[in-house]
């Protein structure tokens, strides 16, 4: 997906982009996207449709839209600062902080998963592995595990955690994250 660049925007626009976001978002939790309509999401918002329009061509649009700010969410709450953890605990906590990510988001990311948005919500996939990928190939992560790919990993982990938060946040009655974090630990080898 990519940065959302909202450097151009004034504040008016902004605020009304967070109207529309927001709009969006507890609609999605009330009905399925398909059935929303761009006239729903601006009467909630308390938004014009013309001001809709200045924004945004289509309901669809402004989805891709949520779903970019979420995945700039995502990254820059979920990924540990801390430089000294060596790379099984950068890993182990940042799935802890993806799982608490996603729990407190959890119905607006079902809505999405369950709104067609596969191929926008797929993006996130490529974003957050490149971003692993760079950070594995740091060399505290090298030293560790010399003989793996950096790229290779991360796009393993990656995957398998995007599908193992997919199937955890569809599934009707999910396993508590400290469930999932103690059988994750058992496949980050990595010290």
């Amino acid at each position: 997906m990519g940065q959302i660049n909202e450097e151009h925007l004034d504040m008016r626009q902004r605020k009304t982009r967070k109207l529309l976001v927001g709009a969006l978002s507890e609609l999605m939790e009330e009905k399925p996207f398909q059935q929303l309509s761009v006239t729903d999401i601006c009467r909630r918002a308390m938004v014009h449709r013309t001001t809709f329009y200045s924004h945004f061509s289509d309901k669809q649009q402004l989805l891709k839209y949520l779903l970019e700010e979420l995945e700039n969410k995502c990254i820059s709450t979920c990924l540990p600062k801390d430089p000294e953890r060596g790379p099984r605990e950068y890993l182990l906590t940042a799935a802890k902080n993806v799982f608490s990510f996603f729990a407190q988001r959890r119905a607006l990311y079902r809505a999405c998963l369950n709104s067609g948005a596969d191929a926008d919500v797929r993006m996130l996939e490529q974003c957050a592995s490149g971003e692993l990928c760079h950070l594995l190939s740091e060399p505290r992560f090298r030293a560790a595990s010399p003989n793996i790919d950096p790229c290779v990993a991360a796009h393993f982990y990656t995957g398998a955690m995007l599908s193992l938060i997919r199937w955890w946040l569809l599934s009707e009655n999910p396993m508590t994250t400290d469930h999932l974090l103690a059988n994750l630990e058992q496949f980050i080898p990595i010290q």
